[in-house]
């Protein structure tokens, strides 16, 4: 349990961290939750081709090693052909891919919030762990944003 706490807050930081940095750069909370969304799917996706021998659900030239090989603007360029590709799946891909827009335009940030998926195996860690990491930035966000007058 000590492990689960450990891993909640260390993970916690980190996403939080990474979401006031991106703030700084004009991308909002929201916009960073939904990249992060895009982001940890595809890393689940082959995590779950690695750890149980799934067949990816997504396309090949799209998937999170083509992300995670590339720097600069070339990983701008794929991020958004990716996106492009998945919104446009006749599947539960595509619905999930909705009208999705890179909001993290700056290749840097782009690449340090993809270093960070990749530095963790998402899809086995407790669902508790990525709730609690998900509320954690939703709350920040409520205290943050400022409150507009009735």
């Amino acid at each position: 349990m000590a492990t689960n706490n450990t891993t909640e807050q260390s993970l916690t930081k980190k996403v939080w961290n990474l979401a006031t940095t991106l703030a700084g750069q004009g991308i909002g909370f929201t916009d960073y939750i939904t990249q992060l969304t895009y982001l940890l799917f595809l890393k689940m996706d082959v995590e779950n081709v690695e750890m149980f021998g799934e067949e990816s659900a997504i396309p090949t030239g799209y998937q999170w090693a083509d992300l995670i090989a590339l720097d600069g603007l070339d990983l701008v360029k794929q991020y958004e052909e990716t996106l492009k590709l998945l919104s446009e799946q006749d599947n539960l891909i595509g619905t999930i891919y909705t009208k999705a827009q890179n909001k993290i335009d700056k290749p840097v940030y782009l690449k340090k919030v993809i270093t960070m998926i990749d530095e963790e195996q998402w899809l086995i860690m407790d669902g508790d762990v990525k709730g609690a990491i998900y509320e954690s930035i939703l709350e920040k966000n409520g205290q943050d944003t400022p409150r507009r007058p009735p």
